[in-house]
């Protein structure tokens, strides 16, 4: 088992102690999120020389992603081969995904250059009505499309943000230029955030620096990135008091960051209440119930996922 992996059972398994009315819900998805990190794993030495653009100063306080402006069409033989690893899986749990075996029919068909643009650009840009447009089917056979798709495309560009986060690592920040809301590498917006643990001070081992930093998560390419506590992510208003955060449990390690102006949120936790690694996307499955809390205040989630549409 890769250390990622164990991050990743480790997580769930926290998880299911601290919450085990989600049980089944972590157990249907488990599979999953491993079968995701193994393939991304798998794919590291493939995105190797592809002509993604590197961190660039310029493009990046033009607020341009490593993969704004790029044709996605040359992640279609990974796509595949990511889907060819993913497939099975889903088909271990087929109640997840609504007529998978016409889903599997459609994914699998042969494609041109133009359809493959299309369509992975609707994946990642979540545009359900694009993908229901594209294979001609009902918007019940598009969101199955979209879910197995996308988390082809998640495991393809989580190898091709590892592979750009490994050039630019710096510190505790691998994207030190970027001052976004959006993902430094896909362009998503957050699917929650974190407060960063304290960090040993070089000179004084007793002494820690930098704790509650805020970090925003990518659900797609599961990138992370510093970002301001008291700016939407969203809309980019940065006035006083304008990002709030909810405590809606006991649980003062688990919060909902959300902005009076576009009553946009994410669900987010203070790793200061963690001990060892976590995994971010185990963790916001975990968050469930703050979305509950969150619909119920009738907010909108920054990033749309398969658990938090109610």
């Amino acid at each position: 088992m890769s250390m990622a992996v164990e991050t990743t059972v480790k997580t769930l398994a926290k998880l299911r102690g601290d919450k085990p009315v989600l049980a089944s819900v972590l157990d249907a998805f488990e599979p999953l999120l491993v079968a995701r990190v193994e393939t991304a794993a798998s794919l590291q030495d493939d995105v190797r020389g592809l002509p993604v653009p590197a961190p660039d100063e310029q493009r990046f306080a033009d607020g341009l992603s490593l993969l704004a402006e790029v044709r996605l069409a040359m992640f279609w033989p990974l796509w595949q081969k990511a889907l060819g690893g993913l497939l099975p899986v889903f088909e271990q749990r087929p109640q997840l995904v609504p007529g998978l075996g016409t889903v599997s029919e459609l994914l699998g068909a042969g494609r041109d250059e133009t359809f493959q643009e299309a369509f992975l650009q609707a994946l990642l840009h979540q545009d359900a009505e694009a993908c229901a447009g594209l294979f001609g089917t009902d918007e019940l056979s598009a969101a199955s499309l979209a879910f197995v798709g996308e988390f082809a495309l998640s495991a393809v560009l989580r190898a091709v943000a590892t592979a750009a986060a490994g050039s630019a690592a710096e510190g505790d920040n691998p994207w030190p230029l970027w001052t976004q809301g959006s993902c430094p590498v896909c362009g998503r917006l957050p699917v929650m955030d974190s407060l960063a643990r304290g960090l040993a001070d070089e000179k004084n081992p007793y002494l820690l620096s930098g704790g509650g930093k805020k970090h925003m998560h990518c659900g797609l390419c599961g990138s992370d990135w510093l970002f301001r506590r008291a700016v939407c992510p969203v809309c980019g208003a940065d006035s006083k008091g304008v990002m709030n955060i909810i405590v809606p449990t006991e649980n003062r390690s688990e919060h909902i960051a959300w902005c009076s102006k576009c009553r946009t949120y994410s669900v987010g936790v203070d790793e200061r209440s963690f001990s060892g690694d976590l995994d971010y996307d185990a963790l916001a499955l975990g968050l469930l119930p703050l979305d509950m809390v969150a619909a119920e205040k009738e907010l909108t989630p920054m990033c749309r996922t398969f658990w938090n549409q109610f």
